[in-house]
Protein backbone atom coordinates (compact mmCIF):
# COMPACT_ATOMS: atom_id res chain seq x y z
CA UNK A 1 0.00 0.00 0.00
CA UNK A 2 1.40 3.08 -0.93
CA UNK A 3 1.81 6.25 1.83
CA UNK A 4 -0.09 9.38 1.12
CA UNK A 5 0.28 13.34 2.52
CA UNK A 6 -3.05 14.59 3.89
CA UNK A 7 -3.75 17.79 5.47
CA UNK A 8 -7.35 18.32 7.99
CA UNK A 9 -9.05 21.19 6.61
CA UNK A 10 -10.65 21.47 10.01
CA UNK A 11 -7.81 21.65 12.16
CA UNK A 12 -4.67 22.10 9.51
CA UNK A 13 -2.84 19.23 10.83
CA UNK A 14 -0.88 17.45 8.14
CA UNK A 15 0.10 14.23 8.47
CA UNK A 16 1.33 10.87 6.13
CA UNK A 17 -0.90 7.99 6.54
CA UNK A 18 -0.70 4.29 4.55
CA UNK A 19 -3.81 3.56 2.72
CA UNK A 20 -4.88 2.18 -0.18
CA UNK A 21 -6.73 4.04 -3.15
CA UNK A 22 -9.81 2.75 -2.10
CA UNK A 23 -9.48 4.04 1.91
CA UNK A 24 -8.34 7.42 1.10
CA UNK A 25 -12.01 8.82 0.93
CA UNK A 26 -12.58 7.50 4.45
CA UNK A 27 -8.91 8.97 6.22
CA UNK A 28 -9.91 11.04 9.38
CA UNK A 29 -7.64 13.45 11.12
CA UNK A 30 -5.57 11.59 13.57
CA UNK A 31 -5.01 14.50 15.78
CA UNK A 32 -9.19 16.03 15.61
CA UNK A 33 -11.13 12.97 13.80
CA UNK A 34 -12.62 15.30 11.16
CA UNK A 35 -13.12 13.42 8.06
CA UNK A 36 -12.52 16.48 5.81
CA UNK A 37 -8.99 15.94 5.10
CA UNK A 38 -7.08 17.37 2.02
CA UNK A 39 -4.99 14.53 0.21
CA UNK A 40 -1.75 16.37 -1.14
CA UNK A 41 0.95 16.29 -3.61
CA UNK A 42 3.69 14.74 -2.44
CA UNK A 43 7.05 14.90 -4.04
CA UNK A 44 8.52 11.60 -4.78
CA UNK A 45 12.05 10.40 -5.11
CA UNK A 46 12.90 7.97 -8.12
CA UNK A 47 16.48 7.11 -7.88
CA UNK A 48 18.26 7.72 -10.99
CA UNK A 49 15.07 9.70 -12.73
CA UNK A 50 16.74 13.03 -14.64
CA UNK A 51 15.17 15.29 -17.00
CA UNK A 52 15.71 15.72 -20.40
CA UNK A 53 15.67 12.31 -21.53
CA UNK A 54 18.86 10.72 -19.92
CA UNK A 55 19.41 7.54 -19.67
CA UNK A 56 19.95 5.66 -16.47
CA UNK A 57 22.24 3.30 -15.26
CA UNK A 58 22.22 1.16 -11.87
CA UNK A 59 26.28 2.57 -11.09
CA UNK A 60 24.30 6.07 -11.32
CA UNK A 61 22.57 5.81 -8.53
CA UNK A 62 24.55 3.63 -6.43
CA UNK A 63 27.76 6.21 -7.01
CA UNK A 64 29.87 3.01 -8.07
CA UNK A 65 29.39 1.07 -5.05
CA UNK A 66 30.22 -3.33 -5.70
CA UNK A 67 26.78 -3.92 -6.23
CA UNK A 68 26.12 -1.94 -9.08
CA UNK A 69 25.24 -3.58 -12.66
CA UNK A 70 25.05 -7.36 -10.60
CA UNK A 71 22.35 -9.45 -10.53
Amino acid sequence: MPFFDFKCEECGHEFVKRVSNEEKSSVKCPQCGNTKVKQLLSPFFAPGSRSGGNSFTPSDACGGCGVAGTG
